[in-house]
């Protein structure tokens, strides 16, 4: 049962009602004091990175420039050698913080394409199962690779294919939905087996009826 507040079920007072308000006043203060304070920390850390940036393109150009007083030509192609290298890695690094948010996209894609196919009551351990098996990867021209491995190895590359293997795989189809223990699918069996009991039945109707019994 909820336990009424203090102010629950009569009217507030003058009094009330201006701490209330005072109360709000304060609170609103303490928040607005804590966004401008993050919003602070955040543009302090661009002007850093900022200026890190600027002091790093100076030290580069400085560089360059007493190596081309003293005629160092051999220092030059050294220099730009490492120029180039550096704008390289840093590329090759947010290249690699893209791709690790698209793998994760891609991931959570594929891995809720196939929670469904688990038993409700199964479901934490179906969902453990699924976790280990699928692996996404990109390959050198970023394309998506996915593969569903079992054992370490390789059992299907789509939902599609994971979900044939696991209807026939010991280790999950006891978690599955509509699949029994051996892999069939019991709403295909319920109705196979009521298809045969009518085609029973009406063979032997025709068989009384030709023997004049019906």
């Amino acid at each position: 049962m909820t336990q009424k507040t203090p102010l629950e079920g009569r009217k507030m007072t003058e009094e009330e009602i201006k701490a209330m308000q005072d109360k709000i006043a304060e609170l609103t203060e303490a928040n607005d004091k804590i966004t401008k304070n993050r919003d602070d920390i955040l543009g302090e850390k661009r002007n850093v990175q900022s200026a890190a940036a600027e002091k790093d393109e100076a030290i580069k150009l400085l560089a360059e420039e007493k190596l081309k007083l003293a005629g160092d030509m051999d220092g030059l192609k050294s220099l730009y050698a490492k120029n180039n290298a550096d704008s390289v890695a840093k590329l090759q690094e947010a290249l690699d913080r893209e791709r690790k948010t698209n793998q994760k996209a891609d991931y959570d894609k594929e891995y809720n394409s196939n929670v469904s196919m688990f038993h409700d009551s199964h479901k934490s351990a179906g969902k453990a199962m699924l976790s280990n098996a699928l692996k996404i990867s990109y390959n050198d021209q970023g394309e998506k690779i996915t593969s569903y491995q079992h054992d370490g190895v390789e059992v299907a590359k789509t939902a599609e294919e994971f979900k044939s293997f696991a209807v026939q795989s010991n280790d999950y189809k006891q978690y599955l939905k509509g699949v029994d223990s051996s892999g069939a699918d019991t709403t295909q069996s319920r109705g196979g087996s009521a298809t045969n009991g009518n085609d029973t039945q009406n063979n032997l109707a025709q068989r009384l009826k030709a023997k004049g019994l019906q």
